[in-house]
């Protein structure tokens, strides 16, 4: 599971593409497993403290870049 507690915002780039480099880091570490379920949107914009909709910006350009399949 993703330790989302390791991902430290910065204000000099978009927080959804922050998000989604961190996951595929963790994905390119070995830290995730191919078919291994991220927390939900909802879940994740409270951890991280932000708006859901940036999390699911997030997940959009995943998506669209291959690295997430969502049902």
């Amino acid at each position: 599971m993703l330790d989302f507690r390791k991902l430290e915002l910065n204000t000099t780039e978009p927080v959804y593409q922050q998000i989604a480099a961190f996951i595929k880091q963790q994905i390119f570490a070995g830290k995730v497993m191919q078919g291994e379920a991220l927390p939900s949107r909802r879940e994740l914009a409270a951890l991280l403290k932000i708006n859901p909709n940036t999390v699911q910006k997030a997940v959009r350009l995943m998506e669209a870049e291959g690295f997430v399949e969502t049902p």
